[in-house]
């Protein structure tokens, strides 16, 4: 954070009168709403949160050293806590949904490239060392075509009827008897429709005379089986021989780590990628392209399950909007010219798609990119390999903070749902390697075609997954690289990454040598301690010793996948780095300037900073009513932080409601800053999407979100906001704190509000309540520190 170029917070609006606060209700028991990771370690001086640990006006997790046996438990603490395990502190796996406003320069670099240009030439060009193409076309309208269409309804349909819309939009295309299109329709409890069995899977043609039912009973199977799948794309392939062949994939999708799919029949499970890649391997089919009608598909572990069986990939690197592909246009221009190339059929597809969202959403956000999988397969791998490797020297060279702040300058695409999913191309050009600009290079090369709504910025049509605000599933995405043939030099890039970051985090945690510590006792070695027994500890020892304070038995096995990735001998090796490279909780004290409360620190320490948000609590008697994570804040023109706060807080229509920012992206002079409210819907659990950019400074309600249970439900996304219409009935949700910071229950703020259909975004005064204000600090480890309260 460059003294002049601090990041500017979001504008307030402040009304008239005041708002109430109160819980309502006996809780809900739903688990936390708001911030996932607790707040078990936000520290007050003021009759608040106590906890052990605060040090010279700083709060932050761990505590002053005491003699081997409690740090030892301090130890292993952090430790299972960063790997994911949240129980008391706050720390690596937070599940924050913030990205970060650092380096906003860096971002404005690429104001070319980062939004919707409109229609242009698409890339027709072929590199030399592009493989040869799969489909060869005979030209001149004499080819066939089978579009083989695995529509997996799930909730989109059996409440929005999202499925029904799109099988009409393919009817009202202008169908030629070459072009075959066959559909698979499943997954969801109620089709709104009355010609699609929900009870059962079916199969369809479709022709310029409507739908003709071809398969009518095939049995309740899951949509997400690839079984199911290779199924189905057999039967096309036999039944309706053509020269080209595509397939489009419909539902939700979770990206690299959800991959496709939610089958209503068949709750918490999905197709994940190495699955996906064993359905199209039992096909036996190759295809012209593929395409995702879903969310989140557009990565490079995708492109590279695809690759050897398509030469194209259609998806979207962000969540798509409800209404998805708009279909009659592009089968249309298929049927007059079945010999189509397919960069001119895929270009159509994607303008009618941008086309459509700005029509019919206009504040959606949109991206699809045609892929071109040929070339990536010639021009990837090496350029891929160099790139990983050189950013793995970089952190293993004290350049850590470089990576770190690249990708947390990065577009990250569904950054509440922490898939840790980003853009790559931006990523490798914000790094600004010799290596990183030629992976871009090839990248851009193979991105034949890329639209994005207007809203949107530095999407540039592929993106890959990389740990940053959450570890608890890099070894399963490690397992899936494994399964997928991931290049080895980009999992032990990513490694390096989240090492260091842990190391980071276990040094701000607690003593200067604490890391010494926790290396000696996972690697067996000794460590000489100001204390009267000895530190040669094993790992199991000091698992056995936190664990005896209390049955946790049904973790010990995730623990020790977690430690899979964990590269110790690099932490080891970071030690003068983190000395060098660290803020210190004794450092976070408040000072008066000019008769203003402010937080001063060095530039060298500012530099550390990637995020900053502004949390308030409410006193109710008998514990904290959490107000959420906003990113409110001023600096003065000395570049130290205000620690002066108003009294107020985000209200929707006169409710103070509890509101938690979900990302930032700036290009240039112009901005959009995204955040949730918790709440129910119509008994619905969803988060309420506001959005605040140039156009509406004060914010505006795009929609809900509905909100899955990732265990028994699904870890995918669903397509799309709901309406919130007039009449609809409103429970705004909050989350509920003990006096010592641990999480008690989900309840709901205030009365319920029955929504007239128009919304106004202003902050209201919390008049008399009794409030505690600070503020949230992360560093390059993702470290969360909070600055002492600010109280009434």
């Amino acid at each position: 954070m460059d003294k002049n170029n601090r990041p500017v917070g979001r504008q307030k609006r402040i009304g008239s009168g005041r708002g109430d606060v109160y819980k309502r209700g006996s809780g809900l028991g739903s688990g936390p709403v708001g911030n996932p990771g607790g707040y078990s370690d936000r520290r007050s001086t003021s009759g608040g949160i106590r906890r052990s640990g605060y040090n010279s006006g700083g709060y932050q997790s761990g505590g002053k050293r005491k003699s081997s046996g409690g740090l030892t438990y301090l130890i292993i603490l952090l430790v299972i806590v960063y790997l994911g395990y949240s129980f008391f502190t706050d720390l690596f796996g937070d599940n924050s949904d913030t990205t970060s406003n650092n380096n906003l320069q860096s971002q404005a670099s690429n104001y070319s490239n980062t939004y919707d240009k409109g229609e242009y030439p698409v890339d027709t060009s072929v590199s030399n060392l592009a493989r040869a193409k799969r489909t060869v076309l005979k030209g001149n309208g004499k080819d066939t075509a089978t579009i083989m269409i695995y529509m997996c309804g799930t909730d989109l349909e059996s409440r929005s009827s999202m499925a029904t819309y799109d099988l009409q939009e393919i009817a009202k295309a202008k169908i030629s008897d070459n072009v075959n299109i066959i559909v698979e329709t499943g997954g969801t409890l109620k089709w709104q429709n009355n010609f699609v069995d929900s009870k059962t899977n079916q199969r369809f043609k479709v022709t310029k005379d409507g739908f003709k039912l071809i398969e009518k009973n095939l049995g309740k199977k899951s949509m997400v089986d690839p079984n199911t799948l290779a199924d189905f794309i057999k039967y096309c392939k036999e039944n309706y021989p053509a020269d080209r062949y595509s397939l489009i994939l419909w539902d939700h999708g979770g990206g690299s780590l959800g991959g496709f799919g939610y089958d209503q029949h068949f709750p918490n499970d999905g197709m994940t990628l190495d699955e996906l890649a064993v359905a199209l391997k039992k096909s036996g089919c190759t295809f012209d392209f593929i395409g995702f009608d879903a969310c989140l598909m557009a990565t490079l572990e995708t492109a590279i399950v695809l690759e050897p069986y398509a030469d194209y990939m259609i998806a979207s690197e962000e969540v798509e909007p409800g209404i998805g592909w708009y279909y009659t246009g592009w089968i249309t221009l298929l049927s007059e010219n079945p010999s189509i190339p397919t960069v001119e059929l895929g270009k159509k597809l994607i303008d009618d798609y941008v086309r459509e969202v700005k029509l019919r959403t206009p504040r959606s956000q949109a991206t699809l990119s045609l892929i071109d999988l040929a070339e990536l397969k010639g021009t990837v791998p090496s350029a891929f390999e160099a790139f990983a490797k050189s950013t793995r020297q970089l952190i293993d060279s004290g350049n850590y903070k470089v990576v770190s702040d690249a990708r947390s300058d990065t577009k990250e695409f569904a950054k509440s749902s922490k898939i840790n999913q980003i853009d790559l191309i931006h990523f490798a050009e914000n790094l600004g390697t010799r290596e990183g600009k030629a992976f871009a290079k090839a990248l851009r090369g193979c991105v034949k075609y890329n639209r994005t709504s207007s809203n949107i910025t530095n999407a540039n049509g592929i993106s890959i997954y990389f740990p940053y605000n959450n570890l608890k599933k890099l070894n399963s995405m490690l397992d899936t690289y494994e399964q997928i043939g991931i290049d080895d030099e980009y999992s032990k890039c990513i490694k390096s990454f989240a090492s260091v970051a842990a190391g980071g985090q276990i040094v701000s945690s607690g003593s200067n040598n604490m890391l010494e510590i926790l290396l000696d006792s996972l690697t067996g070695g000794t460590q000489n301690q100001n204390s009267n027994q000895s530190s040669t500890i094993s790992i199991e020892s000091l698992l056995n010793e936190f664990l005896s304070g209390g049955d946790y038995s049904s973790i010990t096995g995730l623990i020790g996948d977690s430690f899979g990735w964990l590269d110790v001998d690099r932490m080891k090796a970071s030690v003068d780095y983190y000395k060098k490279n660290r803020i210190e909780a004794k450092d976070l004290k408040i000072t008066k300037k000019n008769v203003q409360r402010v937080l001063e620190l060095s530039e060298e320490q500012w530099g550390l900073v990637q995020n900053i948000e502004q949390n308030v609590f409410i006193d109710d008697g008998e514990g904290f009513i959490d107000l959420g994570l906003d990113n409110v804040y001023e600096f003065n023109d000395d570049g130290d932080l205000i620690m002066e706060y108003d009294g107020t807080w985000l209200a929707l229509n006169g409710n103070i409601v509890s509101y938690y920012m979900i990302s930032e992206d700036r290009y240039g002079d112009n901005y959009t800053i995204k955040g949730r409210v918790p709440a129910l819907l119509n008994g619905q659990l969803v988060d309420i999407i506001l959005v605040f950019d140039n156009e509406n400074p004060y914010g505006t309600v795009l929609g809900a979100q509905i909100k899955y249970d990732t265990l028994t439900q699904t870890e995918t996304l669903a397509k799309g906001l709901i309406d919130i219409k007039a009449g609809d009935k409103i429970d705004f949700l909050c989350d509920y704190y003990t006096y010592d910071g641990q999480y008690k229950d989900t309840y709901y703020l205030g009365k319920q509000y029955t929504a007239t259909g128009s919304w106004k975004i202003e902050n209201l005064s919390l008049g008399n309540r009794k409030y505690q204000m600070t503020y949230r600090i992360t560093d390059i480890y993702n470290n969360k520190f909070w600055t002492p309260s600010i109280t009434n």
